[in-house]
């Protein structure tokens, strides 16, 4: 299919209740793998991660900063960079089991799905965090009361909620679905804030979504 065709695509998938079939816009892995790099590149808990590997890949941040998805040398290095830091090419640490045949689209959910629809990964922290439901609304009575889990610290989290009270805007955070179920794959701190504001939250959010059926596969789904 040629690409200008394929980003206005009308992909028929099934959402749950509320949530109507939307207008998903066909993209490609590389720019995924651009938001997705850009992400981590702001978070405190993964950036030197990233940093290192872009020493060791003898490439610069700047690929990621100001990236030109239709480069394919630096879409290549970006490539080598998420599979340096978190195993994306060969399927290992965050990646292990994660689906080849995933389709990638952008597009607006509602505020009321991101809060209600959306799970964290299954990780210890998140499971926890909201006492095994993985969903940021029970993730959200913990933070306002103050009790840590791991005794980790929620000070990032309420920053980026300051900036977002602020701004009104994050980059897009990125899920993952076996049209089923809806995982976040990026942007757990997002969501989280997201479930933390829910007063000043747009109706529509735009999002990124890859669909799998065998992303039930995925270790973390």
């Amino acid at each position: 299919m040629p690409e200008s065709v394929a980003h206005h695509y009308i992909f028929p998938v099934y959402f749950p209740m509320g949530i109507p079939n939307s207008d998903l816009k066909a993209i490609s892995e590389a720019e995924v793998i651009r938001i997705f790099l850009q992400g981590e590149l702001k978070s405190k808990r993964f950036s030197k991660d990233i940093e290192n590997a872009a020493r060791k890949l003898n490439t610069t941040l700047s690929i990621i900063k100001n990236p030109n998805i239709t480069n394919l040398e630096e879409n290549k290095l970006r490539l080598d960079l998420l599979n340096e830091t978190r195993g994306y090419t060969s399927r290992r640490k965050l990646f292990e089991g994660f689906p080849m045949d995933i389709q990638w689209y952008r597009t607006k959910v509602s505020k009321e799905f991101l809060l209600n629809d959306v799970m964290y990964i299954n990780y210890d922290y998140w499971i926890e965090l909201t006492n095994g439901s993985r969903f940021p609304k029970d993730a959200v009575e913990k933070v306002k009361r103050d009790e840590k889990v791991f005794n980790v610290s929620y000070d990032n989290l309420l920053q980026a909620s300051e900036y977002y009270k602020k701004n009104k805007s994050f980059d897009e955070i990125i899920l993952v679905s076996d049209r089923k179920k809806f995982i976040v794959l990026e942007g757990h701190l997002r969501l989280t804030v997201y479930a933390l504001n829910t007063n000043i939250l747009p109706e529509r959010i735009s999002v990124i979504i890859g669909f799998s059926d065998k992303m039930g596969e995925w270790g973390n789904f």
